[in-house]
């Protein structure tokens, strides 16, 4: 009776055997899988961050001289004072992208008159435009095309302030719709602001934006982008 009872025994386990064996193989095949799934979610390349367009334009030229003033003309002044140092730290910006506007050229004329410039720029494309006053006065300004200033507006206009001082008629801005340029900005979306620097027909404004167009021109770029360029 004892000898039957151990046959059975050895016969019951002999006939599960191939079952566990088989359990086992596919816990072990489901466990191989989930290693090799999670090994290749690390090694997925993360989610780079596109980095923010700006487009940086120096007013008037192409033909165009702009205002007059200090022996100068603005279009003339931008382009040899203020583009060169501008492109030298707008290279030091890790965070964004900065491109500029051929300075051969002008963005006006060429959205007013040819229909490019402003039409074909990029929706996400951010536009600084950069220009002098005149014709008599002191101090710059940031033209916005909201009511209110955005943060870079509120920064770009502290530069102003610091190194010419601020237009005492803008108080640091003025709300424009009658810019037809910018106008075709604002209808296509595009964010913008617009630099008055300072009166091209004031000598102490460009003799402050002279001396100081270094410091000017990277407290610019780090206003534009909101980036710390050491």
């Amino acid at each position: 009776m004892k000898h039957t009872w151990k046959m059975g025994l050895i016969a019951g386990i002999m006939l599960l055997l191939p079952l566990a064996l088989a359990t086992t193989a596919v816990t072990t095949a489901k466990a191989a899988r989930q290693t090799t799934t999670s090994k290749t979610a690390k090694k997925a390349t993360p989610k780079v961050k596109a980095k923010k367009h700006y487009l940086i334009v120096m007013g008037h030229g192409a033909g165009d001289p702009g205002a007059r003033g200090n022996g100068t003309t603005e279009a003339a002044f931008l382009r040899k004072h203020m583009l060169p140092q501008l492109r030298k730290y707008a290279k030091e910006v890790k965070g964004s992208t900065i491109t500029f506007y051929n300075p051969k050229k002008n963005l006006v004329s060429d959205t007013l008159y040819h229909h490019k410039g402003s039409y074909k720029l990029n929706k996400k494309t951010t536009v600084i435009m950069f220009h002098l006053d005149a014709p008599a006065g002191h101090g710059g300004h940031v033209i916005i095309h909201k009511k209110h200033p955005t943060k870079r507006d509120q920064r770009l206009a502290k530069v102003i302030k610091k190194y010419v001082g601020l237009n005492k008629a803008y108080n640091g801005y003025s709300y424009r719709t009658n810019l037809r340029n910018c106008n075709v900005l604002r209808r296509r979306g595009i964010d913008y602001s617009l630099v008055e620097s300072g009166f091209i027909t004031n000598k102490n404004d460009v003799k402050h934006l002279k001396k100081n167009m270094s410091k000017i021109a990277k407290a610019d770029i780090e206003a534009i982008t909101n980036e710390h360029i050491k």
